[in-house]
């Protein structure tokens, strides 16, 4: 190939990264950006005034969801960690980089599920009148996490 086609090649692959990462592709930890976990759960527990056995069951919810939402973490951070390589290796089959972006999103979306059945599940334990606190969102302008 020509020097003119490895640049072009090599800005493409600089430009997929850039794009990648400020789209937050990468997260942190192999988590979204803001994303939302079990430990979010926890704390608005801790702060919620429950019956024993309600806080117990809640808890008990938030301690079944941690290895599920570990495993899934890990397999977003393994997933990022494969597309970092084949955008590093430069001029990466496109095909197989299409491929790896959807594998990344299938799993983010795992992981917000596995969230929001938590919330669910924990929620139909409150009493009514704690319910509708328990599924306001906890940040300013009714956003689930600190994005915007």
């Amino acid at each position: 190939m020509s020097r003119k086609t490895w640049i072009g090649i090599g800005a493409l692959a600089a430009g997929l990264l850039a794009t990648a990462t400020s789209a937050g592709a990468f997260g942190r930890h192999g988590g979204m950006p803001g994303m939302l976990g079990v430990e979010m759960l926890e704390h608005r527990i801790e702060r919620m005034d429950l019956p024993a056995d309600v806080r117990a069951k809640a808890f008990a919810i938030v301690d079944a969801s941690r290895g599920e939402e570990r495993a899934t973490r890990e397999q977003i951070r393994a997933a990022h960690e494969q597309l970092r390589e084949m955008v590093k290796a430069g001029a990466p089959d496109a095909k197989a980089l299409d491929k790896q972006i959807e594998e990344v999103g299938a799993l983010r979306t795992q992981q917000h599920k596995q969230f929001l059945h938590a919330l669910i599940r924990i929620g139909a334990l409150l009493p009514t009148d704690q319910r509708a606190q328990w599924f306001e969102p906890p940040h300013p302008g009714g956003r689930w996490h600190g994005g915007k």
